[in-house]
């Protein structure tokens, strides 16, 4: 599976009726009928989004007995963590963002599925990220495919737990798990906001500060394009923004970063845009600094470069606007 971006969370996605838990008169000890489950969860998508990850919470949760389930992902220099308590509803699922750290990176590092028991493992380990949210117990992870995401199942742990190793079967199951939602996330990935720097981010008029704010904010998004867009706010201020320059760090080439957003159906030139106008914006009102220190941040050959592009996302003069929304507000 290829990479993919999402949109964030606040996308107006519907809930939906929640899938229904068919799977509940199946043995899910038996491969055969994991399967099965997995295989309507894939072809049979009930609902928006959030309906759709809880399906595949609460399958796991039930196919693993496991007592909670977690879905960290990795956006912008933040961590989304989904999570849900085995037992309710699409409407229980929790959402909430967090600084990325160290201890997301090594979670978000795994390349392949694995069990960890709280019991057994230091509390310094990084992997122990996951135990702060739910407490003891054993921790069945699986990265998702081709992502900066990482699916968890938790269960209790129990005395002849044994050694940290997952059965051929859970191990396949895990891994089914985080092939699904990655290929759910994947049809739900709406790359529209990015999508209007191709006829300027903002419609006619003037807008309030906060209207600007909102346009010039940065969406989340998963795979190669998320990864770009770290790369390029890492570098504003710093380096040079080329494509050629971000695919370097990225280590592969420009051609196959190029194509790799192009199965996104993004392009270089409009994440580069996105992150230029969020930082314009502060550039230009809360740091007051001048139009050539901006030019120069934003990796512009020139101020007047920078001015026209300025102009194309807001219909604006930069200094225009820092009149409006800095000396007059």
């Amino acid at each position: 599976m290829g990479d993919f971006n999402i949109s964030t969370i606040a996308s107006g996605v519907s809930i939906g009726p929640a899938s229904a838990a068919f799977w509940t008169d199946q043995d899910l000890s038996n491969m055969t009928a994991r399967m099965r489950v997995l295989l309507r969860l894939l072809s049979s998508p009930v609902g928006g989004f959030h309906a759709q990850l809880w399906s595949y919470f609460a399958a796991g949760s039930a196919m693993f007995n496991a007592r909670q389930a977690i879905f960290y992902h990795r956006s912008l220099g933040r961590c989304l963590r989904y999570s849900l308590i085995s037992g309710q509803g699409p409407e229980a699922l929790d959402v909430t963002e967090e600084a990325f750290d160290a201890q997301h990176q090594a979670l978000l590092c795994l390349t392949e599925p694995q069990l960890l028991n709280n019991s057994r493992e230091s509390y310094d380990n990084p992997l122990s990220l996951a135990y702060t949210h739910a407490g003891a117990g054993q921790y069945l992870l699986s990265p998702l495919p081709n992502t900066s995401a990482a699916l968890v199942f938790v269960v209790d742990s129990h005395e002849d737990c044994g050694e940290n190793q997952l059965s051929p079967e859970d191990k396949e199951t895990l891994a089914l798990l985080a092939e699904g939602v990655a290929r759910m996330v994947h049809l739900h990935a709406s790359p529209e906001k990015i999508l209007r720097t191709q006829e300027g981010f903002a419609v006619s008029g003037i807008h309030s500060l906060a209207e600007y704010i909102e346009i010039a904010s940065l969406p989340a998004v998963f795979g190669i394009p998320g990864r770009v867009m770290d790369v390029l706010q890492r570098r504003v201020g710093q380096s040079s923004m080329s494509i050629d320059e971000v695919a370097s760090e990225l280590s592969i080439s420009k051609r196959t970063l190029q194509r790799r957003l192009q199965q996104a159906d993004i392009n270089f030139a409009m994440l580069r845009d996105q992150v230029r106008f969020h930082y314009s914006i502060g550039y230009l009102v809360d740091q007051n600094l001048s139009i050539d220190q901006i030019s120069t941040a934003l990796d512009f050959s020139d101020r007047t470069s920078f001015t026209n592009a300025f102009k194309r996302w807001t219909g604006l003069s930069p200094s225009t606007f820092r009149k409006l929304f800095r000396d007059y507000a």
